[in-house]
């Protein structure tokens, strides 16, 4: 079942919406840098997007990683490419949010930048044809000793630019954060450094990415932020708070502390094996016993979510 149009149900030009439908059982996955994986740990993206969608059942799989760029991602020996771990996930719809990190190489760097991301582009499609970029919000000002990084702002402006023009050339949708936080749209305060998102300025990057995808409401009907990125309103920030607890099972699940021990270079070490049969691996199975748990999260976050109908 496809989801409701929201920018048409609200009068929106389609010029001000990026296009993007859910679909029900969607497995909505998350790639790009400290920001993107800073968002499943304030989960207000993940509970507005959820909110507003409530019978479609989304799942949700951040695989964001702090210091991820489109030229790399570096792991730990033998941990999985993106493109793998999507298709473990099940994903179905990728938002992929690059871009910001990369800009301070400055513009020359754009037609690398450019190059890089078709390749991923073209990897991830390879999984799932539903794509849509995310332009990094803008960087903000910050006091001293830290330097004021809005002097980087029109590089940043010139690599946004250039993924709208990718997405463009590609056919697909964009979610536009930085046209939506430039000027004075973006609060202040909202970085803890002038680039890396507060628990508070992942709410107002939150409410306008669901703005950019045809909700402009939403963040009215939830209330606002409050310094601690704190819901005031009771009933939403308890929904909020069931789906950080369900993205630190999923946390600990996808980002095995012990990876060395489970998939990389000790696998053999006796400790990574039953000391009864040294055949038998006992720390995998260990691992998928995080499955049922996060699965139980989710249906306890499709039971709360009926309780909250004034949203919908």
């Amino acid at each position: 079942m496809a989801a409701c149009l929201f920018g048409a149900l609200l009068g929106l030009a389609p010029s001000m919406r990026a296009a993007v439908e859910f679909r029900t059982n969607d497995v909505v996955a998350f790639v790009g840098g400290a920001n993107v994986a800073a968002a499943q740990h304030s989960g207000h993206l993940e509970s507005l997007l959820t909110l507003t969608h409530p019978r479609h059942r989304l799942r949700f799989r951040n695989l964001g990683w702090e210091g991820d760029t489109v030229f790399a991602q570096p792991r730990d020996v033998g941990f999985p490419p993106l493109t793998n771990l999507l298709r473990k996930a099940g994903a179905t719809v990728v938002f992929l949010q690059f871009g910001g990190t990369e800009a301070f190489a400055g513009t020359n760097d754009l037609p690398r930048f450019i190059a890089a991301y078709e390749k991923m582009l073209g990897d991830f499609a390879t999984v799932t044809p539903r794509l849509v970029l995310v332009t990094p919000p803008p960087f903000a000002r910050t006091g001293p000793p830290l330097p004021d990084l809005t002097r980087r702002n029109p590089d940043l402006a010139a690599f946004a630019d250039a993924i709208r023009n990718l997405a463009k050339r590609r056919g697909l949708p964009v979610v536009d954060l930085f046209a939506e936080l430039s000027g004075p749209k973006s609060p202040a305060g909202l970085t803890f450094d002038g680039h890396q998102l507060s628990d508070r300025g992942q709410g107002f990057v939150a409410a306008a990415f669901t703005k950019q995808l045809g909700m402009p409401d939403l963040a009215k009907r939830t209330g606002p932020v409050g310094p601690d990125g704190r819901w005031k309103d009771p009933g939403v920030e308890s929904f909020r708070r069931e789906v950080v607890a369900k993205n630190r099972l999923w946390f600990d699940y996808s980002r095995p502390v012990n990876w060395a021990f489970l998939g990389g270079d000790r696998v053999e070490q006796p400790s990574s094996r039953d000391h009864r049969d040294l055949k038998v691996r006992w720390f995998p199975g260990e691992m998928e016993e995080f499955v049922p748990l996060i699965e139980k999260a989710e249906a306890r976050i499709r039971e709360l979510v009926n309780n909250l109908p004034e949203l919908r």
